[in-house]
């Protein structure tokens, strides 16, 4: 349902879960500029507003409101930035008191969204530098993770657009320079240019909810959105190397993929990527770890949003090109068919018992409703992906392996 124009309301009535729950979702298409300034509004919108001007009060009153959960995030998808923020909180039917919760957690999600603690077009000096220090503070930690720093090493070698590679330490360096005006404007323009979605995920009132959002000063705006990130292959292999006082060394490899979400051979890769490195019987696993007992981990990571299969390791480094050889043939192998039925349905096993359990999980349900815009109801229906999964034949998976190219090598080397 639309509200006015960029702005869509969606119902997914269910009384399958004790809670309810609204997110409001901005989409925007991903910008360095703004980048840094939407990951600390994301973190200001949870924190206080001119209601309830400080972090205890308005822990305060969502205690109140028999325990209702608050949260927001910032995070890329494909060549899209999006900011959530989050109500989950007990439904009438638990409750003594009947149809009131709901229209009071409206009352304070118009309060968080519309009545930012600011004044004088810019966000309150205190509160701001909290968050800009804890948001940065977290990026560090983040970073001093060998195998994220490696991951975001891998994304600046891998991807064309400068957007795409966000650098930590450049978004670091460009947090650090936001001020309480400058992410101001930005929330200002985000709430009256993003793509906006509102899903009320649970037991509503569908015409009393209409008419508390149109109480909200939400106006129509065109926003055109793109999920789905393409780049074109390239000849060139793109590597790098780094040393660092590590007690083991890490080894990243980049795939290209031509397949996308909600491409023909979508579920096919998907097989491909359990088949190589996403379960505990996939041969980067047995051949990699258990055979040859090069590796301490090793793994492999399909982002159809992105079109690239990410393989990496955690080795000695003494090992570096016999393990980058193997898990190489590994995905050769795929490729050749040299693979067995056994191994074929235990895959399809995997993904399906994870397609189920994300039907018992409220963000993935209101995630899926969020992409059937994007890409139809039909083809992200759980029973119909699990029919279609179930169909995927071995020459299907090899055809798709096929289409993988190395596009990007990072070796991070531990000084041991």
């Amino acid at each position: 349902m639309e509200l006015v124009p960029g702005i869509a309301v969606h119902f997914i009535q269910s009384k399958k879960f004790k809670t309810n729950k609204i997110t409001v979702r901005f989409t925007a298409p991903l910008s360095l500029e703004l980048i840094s300034s939407r990951m600390i509004n994301a973190s200001i919108l949870e924190t206080a507003n001119q209601i309830y001007p400080s972090a205890q009060l308005l822990k305060k009153r969502l205690a109140g409101l028999y325990g209702a959960d608050l949260s927001s995030q910032a995070y890329r998808r494909g060549q899209s930035h999006l900011v959530d923020v989050s109500l989950t909180y007990v439904r009438d039917e638990f409750l003594s008191k009947k149809n009131v919760l709901t229209s009071q957690i409206l009352e304070l999600l118009n309060q968080i969204l519309f009545s930012p603690l600011a004044n004088a077009g810019e966000f309150e000096q205190n509160m701001f530098e909290i968050e800009q220090k804890q948001l940065i503070a977290r990026l560090e930690s983040e970073l001093e993770d060998p195998f994220f720093f490696a991951h975001k090493e891998l994304d600046q070698l891998y991807f064309q657009e400068p957007a795409m590679q966000l650098v930590p330490k450049d978004l670091i360096s460009r947090i650090s320079k936001e001020t309480p005006k400058s992410s101001f404007s930005s929330f200002q323009k985000m709430l009256k240019e993003d793509k906006v979605d509102i899903f009320f995920l649970g037991d509503f009132n569908e015409i009393e909810i209409r008419e508390h959002l149109e109480k909200y000063s939400l106006t129509a705006r065109q926003q055109v959105v793109k999920i789905q990130y393409h780049q074109p292959y390239s000849n060139i292999l793109n590597e790098s190397f780094l040393r660092k006082n590590l007690g083991q060394s890490i080894l990243e490899m980049g795939y290209h993929s031509s397949i996308g979400y909600g491409d023909e051979g979508q579920l096919a890769m998907l097989l491909v990527n359990g088949l190589l490195g996403a379960f505990p019987h996939s041969k980067l696993f047995t051949e990699v770890r258990e055979k040859e007992a090069l590796a301490y981990t090793v793994s492999s990571h399909l982002d159809l949003f992105s079109g690239r299969l990410r393989l990496f390791a955690g080795i000695d480094r003494k090992n570096r090109n016999k393990v980058r050889k193997l898990m190489n043939e590994q995905l050769v192998a795929i490729k050749k068919g040299e693979f067995s039925d056994i191994e074929i349905h235990q895959t399809k096993k995997m993904i399906k018992r994870s397609l189920l359990l994300s039907k018992d999980n409220q963000d993935s349900i209101i995630d899926r409703e969020y992409l059937s815009q994007f890409f139809g109801k039909l083809g992200l229906d759980i029973h119909t992906l699990i029919e279609k999964l179930e169909q995927v034949e071995k020459d299907e998976i090899c055809e798709v392996a096929g289409s993988l190219r190395l596009q990007a090598i990072y070796f991070m080397e531990g000084l041991e």
